[in-house]
């Protein structure tokens, strides 16, 4: 029994000098724990016995303490992950514009925009939309005529582009491929040339793909690069 006790003994003692240690290195650097929070998230609440009702402060706010870190991680986490997923897609549309400019003439941009950016930006279906006017036009896959006044029939909102979480199927804006849209982009273009109203319809079968909360820089940034380019082949190009 003695031995049982002196071991016990000696090893009680050998873990409380491992402690002191342990304060004795905290307390030497004071900025560990607001350096390496997270830890905090781990480590064990103490619980204080009180009596005649009265609050253990320490064991609270210890605890708040944890949550906090534990907010503020999932946090990160989230925006790390919101700004990898911009950058992916900020990619993706200067892949896009560097394709229309490769295009050497009308019927090859309008290739590139229709068949070709739908797998760069991973969408289903892209369409130039252009009402009736003046100007003529080939007949294309993926250029879709409209009747007068259909863009400005669009519940723009007062902008430049609409994104529908859920969008009706549209013969008129996608053609024969409508049944594959079930979230789209609408973006309006601003091309004198047309002498006609015009915009840029991106369509995805997922649901919610697009919705009002994102962000619309980059497709903004894509539609000023189709309008630019759209002009240019107008301008040299007969269409006939």
């Amino acid at each position: 029994m003695a031995k049982s006790k002196k071991g016990t003994s000696s090893k009680e003692e050998k873990t409380a000098l491992k402690e002191d240690q342990v304060r004795e290195w905290l307390n030497a650097h004071p900025d560990f724990l607001k350096e390496n929070a997270d830890l905090l998230a781990v480590a064990a609440t103490p619980k204080r016995q009180s009596g005649d009702g009265v609050v253990d402060m320490q064991s609270f706010l210890v605890e708040r303490l944890q949550n906090e870190v534990k907010r503020l991680s999932e946090q990160q986490e989230m925006f790390v992950g919101a700004a990898r997923q911009n950058q992916l897609i900020q990619n993706r549309v200067h892949h896009s514009v560097q394709a229309l400019l490769s295009a050497t003439g009308f019927a090859h941009f309008i290739h590139i925009l229709t068949q070709d950016l739908p797998e760069i930006l991973e969408v289903d279906v892209i369409t130039l939309c252009i009402e009736d006017g003046p100007i003529p036009l080939p007949e294309m896959t993926g250029l879709q005529r409209l009747k007068s006044g259909s863009v400005e029939r669009a519940n723009w909102r007062g902008g430049q582009i609409l994104m529908r979480p859920i969008a009706s199927k549209s013969k008129a804006i996608f053609g024969p491929a409508m049944d594959l849209v079930t979230s789209d982009a609408l973006i309006r273009l601003e091309v004198p040339s047309l002498h006609a109203e015009a915009m840029l319809a991106i369509g995805s079968r997922e649901e919610n793909h697009f919705h009002p909360e994102q962000g619309t820089e980059l497709l903004s940034f894509l539609a000023i690069c189709t309008q630019s380019c759209l002009q240019m082949w107008l301008e040299n190009t007969t269409l006939s």
